[in-house]
């Protein structure tokens, strides 16, 4: 599978190494250019490739994992998504530590907000609920690490859930964006609650 990764911090970085560790194709993008990833990924270790974020947005599946401010600029309204998977991580903060905002959507959900911006792609809400040192910290022996996911398309879910197994965790499909993805969001009752399942349950 071709996997494309929209932005190179701790999110898109964790992503795309794991996943090119996996076997999969990966390209992995940032606003400042190819050049700009290579020492990166060579002290990650990671068999990830620096690309453009033209190619990335091609790509399969492609992970959104820009800081909440940028999202509205990178899905520009000129992208032709063709039911390609766009797997929304972002959580809506405004600013990070130590002062701490988060946008007022005013009702409405940050995924809907994404899937809205990118009309023709198969949205799926999934890696925002829990910091990226915890979700890939090591785990009790015969325990795996809980992670939720959330979209309107089954299809689409499926797919990401096989992908969140393959790195690991063991993914819980939670229902559509409106409802679940309010329910992963920051504040939302499942926003940074950890769960262990047994390593051997199957995906839910």
């Amino acid at each position: 599978m071709k996997i494309g990764v929209l932005g190179a911090a701790t999110v898109g970085m964790t992503l795309a190494t794991r996943f090119a560790g996996g076997g999969h194709n990966v390209l992995i993008a940032n606003s400042r250019g190819p050049e700009s990833l290579a020492a990166s990924l060579a002290e990650a270790g990671s068999l990830a490739k620096p690309a453009a974020v033209s190619e990335v947005l091609a790509c399969d599946v492609v992970f959104l994992a820009v800081p909440w401010l940028k999202v509205r600029a990178v899905l520009g309204p000129d992208i032709a998504w063709d039911g390609r998977i766009l797997v929304d991580t972002t959580n809506i903060f405004l600013s990070y530590a130590p002062d701490y905002r988060v946008d007022d959507l005013k009702g409405d959900t940050g995924s809907e907000i994404v899937a809205r911006l990118a009309p023709s792609a198969r949205v799926v809400k999934a890696f925002n609920t829990l910091p990226f040192n915890r979700m890939f910290a090591p785990t009790p022996a015969g325990l795996k690490r809980v992670l939720f996911v959330a979209g309107d398309a089954d299809d689409a879910v499926s797919t990401v859930s096989g992908l969140v197994k393959e790195i690991g965790l063991h993914p819980i499909a939670l229902g559509r964006l409106a409802e679940a993805g309010r329910q992963m969001e920051v504040g939302g009752p499942l926003s940074s609650l950890e769960l262990l399942t047994p390593a051997n349950a199957g995906a839910s």
